[in-house]
């Protein structure tokens, strides 16, 4: 009979042993998922190169652009959390302003690959939102590049519009005609 006891305690401390590690292993794990839980939803700052008025004025009909412009005001100062659950409608936003791009000068196929790298950051970031193992840190490079790529689509909006104002002060054409 004492081997029957010996046994039922011994048996009874490995419960309890493996009881208080299993709370530890729980409440560690509950500790770091707050810590990365804390940092998706510390919001950072991004910005991205604005149009000059003479783009403006000749991209005023498009209104795509300016709505795809104006959500990305909520990007500017955006926590992981945050651009994770718009990222769905900003990629909505970016397919409607390059399916709708009705301005001659901006047809080119210079223009078109930047409003497609555009987009494919924002379907990147628009990606991250079914990955459950995401980090903050690269949702935030991320954030990062559709704006980097936002300012590279508003340059060549002014460089193209510079270089159609350019010309059309220069008339090349004369200056040519002057030489012949």
């Amino acid at each position: 009979m004492s081997n029957k006891v010996h046994f039922q305690f011994f048996f009874s401390i490995i419960i309890v042993i493996l009881l208080f590690s299993c709370k530890s292993q729980k409440k560690e794990a509950i500790e770091q998922n707050t810590t990365v839980n804390s940092k998706m939803d510390i919001p950072k700052k991004h910005t991205s190169k604005k149009l000059d008025s003479l783009s403006l004025n000749n991209i005023r009909l498009w209104k795509e652009y300016f709505d795809l412009k104006d959500f990305l005001k909520v990007y500017e100062e955006i926590s992981s959390r945050e651009a994770l659950n718009n990222a769905l409608e900003l990629k909505q936003l970016t397919k409607l302003a390059k399916d709708s791009i009705d301005i001659e000068e901006l047809k080119a196929p210079a223009f078109k690959a930047r409003i497609n790298v555009f987009q494919n950051e924002v379907l990147r970031l628009a990606d991250m939102t079914y990955i459950p193992a995401i980090t903050a840190k690269e949702i935030d490079l991320q954030v990062k590049n559709v704006f980097s790529t936002f300012s590279s689509l508003n340059s060549k909006i002014e460089h193209t519009f510079r270089k159609k104002s350019f010309d059309n002060s220069v008339k090349i054409d004369s200056i040519f005609n002057k030489i012949r």
